[in-house]
């Protein structure tokens, strides 16, 4: 029994073993890649080189001729400061002096003007004197108290009252006196480059003693210029040329300290920025369709 038992035993184990592994198939060789061309690097471009920007001494005054001619464009012009300016203190925080923004298109003109010059004139602090002239007509909107023009309407001037309608700057005046003045630019170094109303332009900048000399030439155009050179302890100015011989921008920027009426140094700053646009651009003005003629002088009362 014991013996049937030990070979029963044995034909479990062979009928579980694993049966014998069949000589296995050979592979086919592995075929060699083709290989692949590596492809040809491109060339590197050689880059373009940086246009050197013309001297300052002789690419401003060429701007400043070109740009005196011009009788179609828009101009932006502000001038702020804070202290002791033009002999007035305008106090401590920095404050709007002259704000205008005029379209001028031939001889027909549009702007607005803010600033101490409006309040004087009696316009609204905050929304200026509007005044335009169009085929030789000139408007004024009020209320303009000095004129007796009372209600904010547009009235018609009377051609001795057209000054009025006639704004503090513009290039043929301004760009001409700086001009003759004779400002010496070579002192200017060419700065960044930057699109100005939608333009390529060159900054040129100027130092202290470069835009001191600037700033003298603008008195000529009513510009409060009378600083004692030791008052000034800093000084800046930027000038935008444009590639196509336009100046787009200027912007003058002062500090330092001036003596009052009373002989005590008082702090002053002021920052002056003009802007030109849409330069022989397409600018149409036309007259108010609705306006009243001013009062008769005495009168009081509006002319129908």
């Amino acid at each position: 029994m014991r013996l049937v038992v030990l070979v029963l035993i044995a034909v479990f184990i062979a009928g579980c073993a694993a049966p014998p592994a069949p000589t296995p198939t050979p592979l086919p060789p592995t075929a060699t890649p083709s290989p692949v061309p590596s492809p040809t690097p491109l060339p590197t471009p050689t880059p373009l080189p940086t246009p050197t920007a013309a001297p300052a001494g002789s690419a401003i005054p060429a701007a400043i001729r070109q740009t005196a001619n011009i009788d179609t464009y828009r101009m932006q012009l502000v001038l702020r400061g804070s202290g002791l300016v033009g002999g007035f203190n305008v106090g401590s925080a920095t404050t709007e002096l002259l704000g205008l923004d005029a379209q001028f298109a031939g001889a027909d003109v549009s702007f607005t003007l803010r600033g101490f010059l409006a309040a004087f004139l009696g316009a609204d602090v905050t929304r200026g004197l509007q005044a335009m002239t169009v085929g030789g007509v000139s408007y004024a909107r009020g209320p303009l108290t000095f004129l007796g023009a009372p209600d904010d309407v547009w009235y018609r001037l009377a051609p001795e009252q057209s000054v009025i309608a006639t704004p503090p700057a513009q290039v043929d005046t301004t760009l001409s006196a700086v001009g003759s003045a004779g400002a010496d630019f070579s002192r200017f170094t060419a700065g960044a480059t930057a699109e100005r109303d939608g333009v390529r332009c060159q900054e040129y900048r100027g130092d202290r003693e470069a835009t001191t000399a600037l700033f003298a030439s603008l008195g000529a155009v009513g510009l409060p210029t009378q600083l004692p050179e030791s008052a000034i302890t800093d000084a800046t100015a930027q000038v935008w040329v444009c590639e196509d011989g336009y100046l787009r921008q200027l912007t003058i920027t002062f500090s330092g300290t001036a003596t009052d009426p009373q002989g005590q140094a008082q702090p002053f700053s002021f920052a002056l920025d003009v802007q030109l646009s849409e330069i022989n651009g397409s600018i149409r003005i036309t007259p108010p369709a609705d306006f009243r003629e001013l009062p008769a002088p005495g009168s009081g009362t509006p002319r129908p």
